[in-house]
């Protein structure tokens, strides 16, 4: 019962939140245009990069642009979900922080409905067009099992990627201070998995599978559904991609909540 109430409220404050962004439907549209843009852009690099070489440790152009595809997919719906995250330490120093704790909710949930930036369907347009683009080109037979497994990989991702955002917001109830962390973690683990993992060294593989776990965002389930070699890992990894994903969230809000338990308002 606390669960389905949960659902609504969660859809009331969404539908309040998209109505406010669509009134200024100019910048909205504008936003779209510009994130399609800027992912071609990165596409249009990765083909000008492999146009003499034709592969990139083992990975062809429309191989690599699959893996792209799936990051940008699952971090459209995390900007969705929990990019506002980020910005917490905002909230915290102006004292804006403290209405979260005052009302009848848990706070982790009325903090994350709090926003809905539906301006990420740039994101999702672009990756749908690149799936069908790759997948004419790759012959891929998507069977019912590999479509399952695929959603199963975007919640994953999903869940890894806001999990990190959560772990980095959690900083600011010690430092009162936190976005800075984004540009020294979340920023480049997300440009890491742009490319196959097998093209860096072994550490950063190591860092990116069992730390910062990003390389089950997209590359460990992209090789499981492009059906490809995994060296230095078992080629069966990337089945574990939802699994990692709900283990590192659960991890993420515990440490969520430890923090908030430390909070002190500034007062502000």
């Amino acid at each position: 019962m606390a669960v389905a109430k949960y659902i609504g409220l969660y859809f009331k404050l969404v539908s309040a939140g998209i109505r406010a962004q669509l009134q200024y439907r100019f910048a909205f549209v504008m936003r779209i245009v510009g994130m399609v843009t800027a992912y071609t852009g990165t596409a249009v690099t990765m083909w000008v990069m492999l146009y003499q070489f034709q592969t990139l440790g083992d990975w062809n152009f429309y191989e690599m642009l699959f893996l792209f595809a799936l990051s940008i997919l699952s971090w459209g719906f995390c900007i969705i979900l929990f990019f506002h995250f980020r910005s917490l330490d905002t909230y915290i120093l102006n004292g804006t922080f403290d209405r979260f704790l005052v009302r009848p909710i848990n706070p982790f949930f009325h903090f994350m409905a709090m926003k809905f930036d539906v301006a990420s369907f740039g994101q999702f347009l672009f990756s749908i067009i690149a799936f069908v683009w790759v997948s004419l080109e790759l012959q891929i037979d998507w069977s019912i099992g590999k479509i399952l497994f695929l959603l199963a990989v975007i919640v994953g991702g999903v869940l890894i990627q806001g999990g990190l955002l959560v772990i980095i917001s959690a900083f600011a109830f010690w430092t009162t201070k936190s976005e800075q962390f984004y540009w020294v973690a979340m920023y480049p683990a997300r440009n890491l998995t742009y490319y196959p993992l097998v093209i860096y060294p072994k550490f950063i593989q190591w860092v990116t599978a069992f730390v910062i776990p990003f390389g089950f965002v997209n590359y460990f389930p992209t090789t499981v559904i492009l059906e490809k070699e995994t060296p230095f890992f078992p080629d069966y990894i990337g089945y574990f991609s939802p699994v990692v994903g709900v283990i590192f969230f659960v991890i993420s809000y515990l440490i969520w909540m430890l923090g908030l338990r430390r909070y002190k308002s500034t007062g502000s």
